[in-house]
């Protein structure tokens, strides 16, 4: 069998092995989202991205009930890389943001990395969302395991975490594939959970 495929079947075994075990510790939601990303370097240090993602709601017979296009723009310095963007969603939601993401430090095949960014959501409420996250660099046949924890604050305070496990292999120089499980947590008058398989496709032109 060709690596590459073998390849995107460890992976996608992982994250469904590990929506599997999730799913039957805790009783809540599940979830299947998907997504595709290509980029291109315009310049040296400026990006041009769009990212389309479908979000399937109920692992054990998909529906469809999500979908956004984002598209942004990503200035890299030294230390920084600014960004800006739109997202639009399949529920007619229209989302400005800018950003910003740096490495916190670097220790051996470790990095420790934050982005956060601040979205407009239909000209009316506002939110930030904050991800942490530690990546170790290629190793285990290229495999790069990952741990994050994204979290989300509005007027009313912290609303939410996503907290995901994963891993990410780079297919050739162009093409990378990703999997992970997240707990997608919604935070207000109680507290709800989510339990989400992803499945990433990332391109470079």
């Amino acid at each position: 069998m060709d690596t590459k495929i073998k390849t995107i079947g460890i992976i996608s075994l992982a994250a469904i092995g590990l929506l599997v075990l999730a799913t039957s510790a805790f009783a809540a939601d599940t979830g299947a989202w998907t997504t595709l990303s290509v980029s291109g370097t315009v310049t040296d240090n400026l990006t041009l991205s769009v990212e389309e993602e479908l979000r399937f709601s109920d692992i054990a017979d998909p529906t469809l009930a999500r979908q956004h296009t984002d598209i942004s723009a990503s200035y890299k310095t030294d230390w920084l890389t600014a960004s800006l963007g739109y997202r639009n969603t399949s529920d007619g939601e229209h989302r400005p943001w800018v950003g910003a993401s740096a490495d916190l430090f670097k220790v051996s095949i470790l990095d420790v990395s934050n982005e956060t960014r601040f979205e407009l959501m239909n000209a009316e409420d506002w939110r930030v969302r904050s991800a942490l996250t530690a990546a170790l660099g290629s190793y285990m046949g290229g495999l790069s395991p990952w741990v994050s924890s994204e979290l989300f604050l509005d007027d009313s305070g912290m609303a939410g975490n996503r907290a995901s496990v994963g891993v990410a292999k780079s297919v050739t120089d162009a093409v990378g594939v990703s999997a992970y499980y997240l707990l997608d947590s919604a935070f207000g008058d109680s507290t709800t959970h989510s339990h989400v398989m992803g499945l990433g496709v990332s391109v470079s032109l």
